[in-house]
């Protein structure tokens, strides 16, 4: 009989206890000798065991240590994305900031040179003008804050869908608040 691989252990238990053969006849191993043989291959077998559960015990920590790195892995990766996006959001809000300012400096300066030009006969319409644009300017900005804060809040509460989150957000600004 050949055994190999896992039955190993137990075939050689198996094959221990079973009377050998000699050209045909039976032989009938010694009580003394059966008893040590028999114990030699118990404790063998019974070292073998030890070894696999050790095995097992070690391959269930590495199953149980390799659950936890990927668990961490996962988590650093939404981390390094939610960081990556908010980065991105950031330089996107001081390049505006940077904008913006350039835009009311040259805006302001363009306004001082034609109110000091304008004839004076039509000043005042020009001033009327000048408050109406600055009302408008205002309230596009008031409006584009609160864009920026609902895209805040809803990146906070899970991101922004890519099939139209803006769109909702921008559906919700026409909305009266529900307060």
């Amino acid at each position: 009989l050949e055994c190999t691989g896992f039955l190993l252990p137990f075939f050689l238990v198996y094959s221990a206890l079973l009377p050998r053969r000699s050209k045909g006849k039976a032989i009938m191993p010694a009580e003394d000798g059966a008893a040590s043989r028999t114990e030699s291959v118990q404790s063998q077998v019974n070292e073998a065991m030890g070894v696999m559960q050790d095995n097992m015990r070690a391959m269930a920590e590495r199953d149980s240590q390799l659950g936890n790195l990927e668990a961490q892995t996962n988590e650093l990766q939404g981390a390094s994305k939610k960081f990556s996006s908010g980065a991105k959001r950031l330089q996107q809000k001081y390049q505006w900031e940077r904008y913006r300012v350039y835009i009311l400096v040259g805006g302001g300066l363009l306004w001082a040179v034609t109110a000091i030009l304008m004839p004076k006969q039509y000043l005042w319409h020009f001033l009327g003008l000048s408050a109406l644009v600055a009302g408008i300017i205002a309230l596009a900005m008031t409006l584009m804050a609160r864009r920026e804060k609902l895209l805040e809040e809803a990146e906070a509460d899970g991101g922004v869908g890519a099939s139209g989150g803006v769109a909702e957000l921008g559906e919700s600004l026409n909305r009266a608040p529900a307060e």
